[in-house]
């Protein structure tokens, strides 16, 4: 038995997790190896010692200092609300523009020619558009069918990306540890 699964075993018997063949296994292998018999030993003595050292209580005045490092209720709902009142002007602002706007123009589109014109134009803008995607999409599907590998390449670089971004937003957005 390699000494690594032994170390393995004796942590699962600390814990009553082992079976009655590999309880035997464990008693077998310690009674024929010196070292594992020793490594077990230790590890008993610090297992029966941390089992009879009683839990310490924490301090008395833990609560109210963690209450007191939490962020203000008060100043993160305003912030809130101040964030969400901008972006709520933010999306009003532009509809408001685009009603201004429709309204000014609207006398224009009351001719029946100038609707036709417009109907025409944007037929051929979106034949334009979609012949151009088109031809981007078959594009791609021959680059990709010719080098596979660009494709793994990209895979890759895009994982690479998110998980860098989350590292880096994780360093960013650690909490301070001065802050009391």
């Amino acid at each position: 038995m390699e000494h690594e699964e032994t170390y393995a075993m004796m942590m699962d018997a600390l814990d009553g997790e082992l079976s009655a063949k590999q309880k035997v296994e464990l008693d077998t292998h310690l009674r024929a190896c010196p070292s594992c018999r020793q490594e077990w030993q230790a590890v008993l003595a610090v297992h029966n010692l941390l089992q009879q050292t009683p839990a310490m209580a924490p301090a008395a005045d833990f609560a109210q200092r963690t209450i007191a490092r939490l962020p203000n209720r008060r100043a993160r709902l305003a912030a809130t609300a101040v964030i969400y009142s901008l972006l709520l002007l933010g999306g009003i602002l532009p509809l408001a523009m685009v009603l201004i706007l429709v309204s000014t123009i609207s006398p224009i589109f009351q001719n029946p020619d100038v609707l036709g014109s417009l109907w025409a134009v944007g037929q051929q803008v979106f034949s334009v558009i979609s012949a151009a995607g088109l031809a981007l999409l078959s594009g791609l599907g021959e680059l990709a069918v010719q080098q596979p590998a660009i494709i793994g390449w990209l895979l890759v670089i895009l994982g690479i990306v998110s998980v860098w971004g989350g590292v880096s937003r994780q360093l960013i957005f650690q909490p301070n540890s001065r802050q009391v």
